[in-house]
């Protein structure tokens, strides 16, 4: 009977929490976030929905680098939150007026509450 040796790799350390957060529900579970749940952030909650019009994505978010934006930061924010919602089993969560929606363990996309924008 042949042996088999399980190997396991550890996880790299995740990325700290954000700034603010109390209590680190995480367990270090950060969901991946996809280029249209930036845009998608820089469109409904920062008001660039104009500014952005007519641009695909990438485009988008490299004009959004553009203009300073702090496009690692927003990646950062939804990554935990998603990461605690996904580890909980969630399928979105909604964390100061922002609404992150979740599928198979990557934000997707973002939606502001009551389609207002964040301030």
């Amino acid at each position: 009977m042949p042996v088999v040796a399980l190997v396991t790799q550890a996880a790299p350390n995740p990325s700290a929490p954000p700034p603010g957060v109390e209590h680190d529900h995480s367990a270090g579970v950060r969901a991946y976030v996809t280029i249209h749940a930036i845009r998608r952030y820089g469109d409904r909650i920062l008001g660039l929905q104009e500014v952005l019009d007519g641009l695909d994505d990438i485009e988008a978010v490299d004009a959004m680098v553009g203009m300073k934006v702090p496009v690692l930061e927003i990646r950062d924010w939804l990554a935990f939150y998603g990461g605690v919602a996904m580890r909980r089993g969630a399928i979105g969560v909604c964390r100061d007026g922002v609404g992150l929606v979740l599928k198979c363990g990557r934000v997707v996309t973002v939606v502001s509450r009551r389609g207002e924008r964040r301030r």
